[in-house]
C-alpha cells in the first residue's frame, strides 16, 4: 500500500519517468542475470548428477570386472590342479577331489556349482552349493551334459584356454530350477603334465549377488538401477514379474514397450541421456570387454558362446534411471530461496537507489569471489603453493603444512626446490618451469623430503598463471602425497610374486627371471645353471606332525637354499614341496652338480624343531643353459625330469639297500 502510495506522489511530482528509466532496465538486468545463473546452477547440477552416475556406473562395473578376473583365476588354478594327476597316479580319489571341490566353493560362496566332466561330457564330480552347505552329488544323479556350449567348445580348446557363457537361468534335468539361480557358466580343458586331455572343468558362477552388488550401489538419491539383455529384456529392475519374463512366460517384457525413446538412445550407443521418463545413465557391457581388459597382460585364450538363442546375454545394459520428480528435486533443491531473494531483491531496486544497489552488487560479487578462492585454498587438504615467476614461494595453504610439516613462514621465500629429495636441482626446477610456461601446465611425479627427513612421492600439478595486464607470471603448484598409494602397490606386487609361507619367489616371478636370466647369459656368453628341488621324505612328516610343522620344515629348507648358493642367485618355491634355484654364470655342468651336491647336503642336515629333529632328503634335477636347452620352457621341464630321474635312482637304491640288511 505504501508502495502505490509513493508511485502516486512520484507521478504527482513528475518523477515518474526517472522511475522507469532506472527501475526498468535494472530490473530487467536483475532478472536476466537470475535466470542466467538459475539457468548455470541447474546446467552444472545437471552435469554433476551425469558425472555421479557415470563415476558410480564405471566403479561398479570395475568391481563386476574385478570379481570376473577372480573367478578367471579359479576357474584357472581348478583346471591346473595337480589333484587330477595324483588320481590318475592313484595317489587320490575323486572323492578326495569332490571334497577338495566343497572345502573351494565353501570358501569362495559364489559357485552355485564346481564340476569334473570326462572327456565325453558326462559328470564326475559335482559340487552344489545348496542352501549355504556345499555337498557332493552322489553317482546316480550326474548327469551328461555333451553337447552343451561349455563342454563341447573347452573340450576342443587348448590349453590355457577357457569358456565364458552369457547369464541365464541354471536348468537341471532340462528344466529351469526353482527358485531361478541366474548364472555365467565358466569352463576350462584339464591336461596332465604331458599334455593328455582329461575332461573339463566347470563353475557355475551365481550371476544374482554379484549383479546385486551393482545395482546396490547404483542405487543413490533416489535412482532405479536396472540391467537389460542386448534385446531389451528385464534381467533386473524391472516390476514384478519383469526379471527374466523372457525364460518365465510366453509374453516377455522389454523396456522398449514401457519406455520407447529411452531404448532407441541406448540402441544408438547414448550413454547418459533425458526422456520424458527420466535422467538415464547406461553402459553396454560385451562379456569380451569385460574379460580382456582384465587379462590383457594374460597369455590366455577366451572362448565366448552361450547356448542356441540366447546370445542376446553375452552383452547387457547396466544403468540407472532417475525418475523426472526426483531429477527435478535434485536440479532445484533452492527453489523457494531463489523465489524469496528474487523478491526481496526487485523490493531493493524498486525502493533503493539503482547506482549504490548495483555498485553494491558488484561489491559483494567480488568479495565473495575472493573469499571464495580463500576458503578453497584453505580448505583443500592438497598441498597448494604460490611461487612467482623465479620459482620462489609467495604463499602456500595448511595443506602444504600438513603434507611437508613445514610452517608458511619457514617456506616462504624459499625456491620451490627446497622441498626435493635431492637439493642440489635447481636446473631440474627450472626445466620444469619452463615446461609449465611454454604448455600452461606440467605434471608428474617427484620425491621430496618432508622438514622431519623423510622422503615421500608427490603428484604434482603445476600451473603457470599470467597477468594479461602486467604480463607477469605466477606458477600454482598442487601436490598430492601418493607415498602409501605407491608402497601399495609394491606391497600388491610383492604378493603375487612371492610364495606367502617361505617369502621366497613363486613360480610366476620363477619364470621371469629364468627368461631374464637366459637373455643376459645368451648375451653375455655364460652358462647358467637351473636346479629342480623335490623333497624326499617330506609328506610322513607332514602326515605324522601335521601341517604346522610341515610348513616350518618347507621354511628352513628355503633359508638352507638361500643360504648355500650365491646372494645373487634365485631361490623359489614352485609349490608343495618342490623348489628351484637358478645359478648364474656357472663354469659348466662340473660347477652346477657341485651346487646341486651343496644344496642337497644342506637340506639332508637334521632339523630341530621344538623338541623335535626331523630329516628330509632332495632330489635335485640340474639342466644347464645353453648347452641342454635354449628354451626356458624346455629347460623347466628337462630339470623336471632330472629330479625324477634321480627320484626313481635313490628310491632304488633305498630298495637294494633294504633288501641287503634283510
Amino acid at each position: 500500500m505504501n508502495v502505490i502510495k509513493g508511485s502516486t506522489l512520484m507521478i504527482k511530482f513528475g518523477h515518474i519517468k526517472s522511475f522507469l528509466v532506472c527501475f526498468a532496465p535494472l530490473s530487467a538486468v536483475f532478472l536476466s542475470i537470475v535466470g542466467f545463473l538459475a539457468w548455470e546452477g541447474s546446467t552444472a547440477r545437471e552435469k554433476a548428477i551425469s558425472d555421479d552416475r557415470r563415476f558410480a556406473l564405471e566403479k561398479s562395473v570395475s568391481v563386476l570386472r574385478e570379481r570376473i578376473d577372480v573367478v578367471v583365476s579359479d576357474l584357472l588354478i581348478l583346471s591346473e590342479s595337480r589333484q587330477f594327476e595324483a588320481i590318475l597316479e592313484g595317489r587320490s580319489s575323486y572323492e578326495q577331489l569332490a571334497e577338495e571341490y566343497a572345502i573351494f566353493s565353501l570358501r569362495r560362496s559364489v559357485y552355485d556349482q564346481v564340476r569334473f566332466l570326462d572327456n565325453e561330457g558326462m559328470e564326475v564330480v559335482r559340487v552344489n552349493y545348496g542352501s549355504g552347505i556345499p555337498f557332493a552329488v552322489p553317482g546316480r544323479d550326474l548327469q551328461s551334459k555333451a553337447g552343451r556350449a561349455y563342454f563341447e567348445l573347452a573340450n576342443k580348446a587348448a590349453r590355457g584356454t577357457i569358456y565364458i557363457s552369457g547369464i541365464d537361468l541354471n536348468e537341471e534335468f532340462g528344466q529351469i530350477e526353482k527358485p531361478i539361480k541366474p548364472v555365467i557358466r565358466l569352463s576350462a580343458p584339464v591336461f596332465d603334465r604331458f599334455g593328455e586331455r582329461h575332461g573339463v572343468v566347470v563353475l557355475n558362477l551365481r550371476a544374482a549377488p554379484i549383479l546385486n552388488e551393482v545395482t546396490n550401489s547404483l542405487a543413490l538419491d533416489g535412482a532405479r538401477p536396472f540391467v537389460l539383455d542386448f534385446e531389451g529384456n528385464w534381467i533386473m529392475g524391472g516390476r514384478d514379474g519383469d526379471n527374466w519374463a523372457m525364460e518365465l512366460s510366453d509374453t516377455p517384457v522389454v523396456l522398449g514397450d514401457r519406455f520407447p525413446k529411452a531404448w532407441e538412445n541406448m540402441q544408438l550407443g547414448l550413454q547418459s541421456f533425458r526422456t520424458d521418463s527420466g535422467y538415464y545413465s547406461v553402459q553396454r557391457l560385451d562379456v569380451s570387454d569385460l574379460m580382456l581388459s582384465r587379462n590383457a597382460n594374460r597369455s590366455l585364450s577366451i572362448i565366448f558362446g552361450e547356448q542356441e538363442g540366447h546370445d542376446s546375454r553375452l552383452s547387457l545394459y547396466v544403468g540407472t534411471r532417475l525418475p523426472n520428480e526426483v531429477l527435478s528435486a535434485l536440479l532445484w533443491p533452492e527453489r523457494g530461496t531463489l523465489i524469496t531473494v528474487s523478491a526481496a531483491f526487485i523490493f531493493l531496486i524498486t525502493i533503493g537507489s539503482a547506482a549504490y544497489a548495483w555498485t553494491r552488487q558488484r561489491q559483494i560479487v567480488a568479495s565473495f569471489d575472493a573469499r571464495l578462492s580463500e576458503q578453497v585454498l584453505r580448505a583443500s587438504k592438497n598441498s597448494v603453493v604460490v611461487a612467482d615467476e623465479a620459482g620462489t614461494i609467495l604463499k602456500v595453504n595448511p595443506g602444504f603444512t600438513a603434507m611437508t610439516g613445514y610452517l608458511p613462514n619457514e617456506a616462504i621465500g624459499k625456491p620451490l626446490s627446497f622441498l626435493r629429495a635431492e637439493r642440489d636441482n635447481s636446473q631440474q626446477l627450472d626445466e620444469i618451469l619452463m615446461g609449465a610456461r611454454a604448455n600452461g601446465i606440467w605434471e608428474g611425479e617427484v620425491r621430496n623430503r618432508r622438514k622431519s627427513g623423510d622422503f615421500f612421492y608427490s603428484n604434482v600439478v603445476i600451473s603457470a598463471i599470467t597477468d594479461p595486464n602486467s604480463a607477469e607470471v605466477n606458477f600454482v603448484e598442487m601436490g598430492l602425497d601418493i607415498s602409501r598409494h605407491m608402497e601399495n602397490a609394491q606391497e600388491l606386487w610383492r604378493q603375487a610374486n612371492h610364495d606367502a609361507l617361505t617369502g621366497l619367489p613363486n613360480r610366476l616371478l620363477f619364470e621371469d627371471r629364468l627368461e631374464v636370466a637366459c637373455g643376459h647369459a645368451e648375451n653375455e656368453g655364460h652358462s647358467i645353471a637351473l636346479l629342480y628341488i623335490d623333497l624326499d621324505g617330506f609328506k610322513p612328516v607332514n602326515d605324522r606332525y601335521g601341517h604346522e610343522v610341515g610348513d616350518q620344515v618347507l621354511r628352513k629348507v628355503g633359508e638352507r637354499i638361500k643360504n648355500t648358493v650365491r646372494q645373487g642367485d634365485t631361490v623359489a618355491r614352485l609349490g608343495g614341496d618342490e623348489f628351484a634355484v637358478i645359478a648364474d654364470d656357472v663354469n659348466g655342468r662340473d660347477e652346477a652338480e657341485w651346487v646341486a651336491q651343496k644344496v642337497a647336503a644342506s637340506v639332508q642336515r637334521p632339523m630341530e624343531i621344538g623338541s623335535l629333529s626331523i630329516s628330509v632328503g632332495a632330489s635335485v634335477g640340474i639342466a644347464v643353459f645353453p648347452q641342454d636347452s635354449r628354451e626356458t620352457v624346455a629347460l623347466l621341464g628337462l630339470a623336471d625330469e632330472k629330479m625324477y630321474q634321480q627320484k626313481r635312482i635313490r628310491k632304488g637304491g633305498d630298495n637294494i639297500l633294504a633288501s641287503s640288511s634283510r
